[in-house]
């Protein structure tokens, strides 16, 4: 068991030196800051106002940071395919 945990622990370690992940971390702490956006991200959540969403969308800030969780999002789902092509392969096949 704890292999197992250390190489998880190393995993999570390389993935942190990722340029997406690091990518991802730096937009989202300046998107943390910026009040703005977060009260017009607020506003819409309550509403569901699209002329609200629409400045959303238009935000360079908000765009950039979306294009970060997207890179994430493909890593993510890289990482679960290589996974069940291991899961797959221990499996019998009664």
């Amino acid at each position: 068991m704890k292999e197992l945990i250390g190489k998880v622990e190393n995993l999570k370690s390389a993935l942190n030196e990722l340029e997406q992940v690091k990518n991802y971390q730096k937009m989202k702490n300046i998107v943390e800051k910026d009040n703005d956006l977060l009260e017009q991200i607020k506003v819409y959540q309550e509403t569901n106002d699209e002329g609200v969403k629409e400045k959303i969308m238009a935000n360079e800030l908000f765009r950039e940071y979306k294009k970060c969780e997207t890179d994430i999002n493909l890593i993510i789902l890289e990482i679960n395919h290589y996974l069940k092509k291991i899961n797959d392969k221990g499996k019998c096949n009664l």
